[in-house]
């Protein structure tokens, strides 16, 4: 028993492959078009780290400059009251000299 299949004409094979051809591209295109979106989600994402990292950088700076300008104006405020020319009685430097060491946790006055 012979199987016999159907005649196409040069025309019906033509369009079959012309089909084929059009599935592979669009099939081509839809891969790329996905790994072009995940290139866009993370360049947004890297975006947003950026900018919170900006964010972030700027309090760090104007928070150091604030404290910056406040110790220079405590300071300034020491260095006018009356009397400050004169030396820590010897009784009180080393009870500002302990609780310094106390705070910062090493030794302040090394003298």
């Amino acid at each position: 028993m012979r199987i016999r299949l159907p005649a196409f004409s040069s025309v019906q094979i033509a369009l079959a492959g012309l089909i084929v051809i059009l599935i592979g591209l669009v099939w081509i295109n839809h891969d790329r078009v996905q790994r072009a979106n995940e290139r866009v989600r993370a360049a947004e994402t890297q975006a947003e780290l950026n900018a919170a990292a900006v964010q972030q950088l700027d309090h760090f700076t104007t928070t150091t400059t604030v404290i910056r300008e406040k110790a220079q104006e405590a300071e300034r405020v020491v260095q006018s009251a009356p009397g400050a020319g004169a030396p820590l009685d010897p009784d009180n430097r080393s009870v500002v000299c302990a609780e310094l060491e106390r705070v910062r946790g090493s030794a302040v006055c090394t003298d």
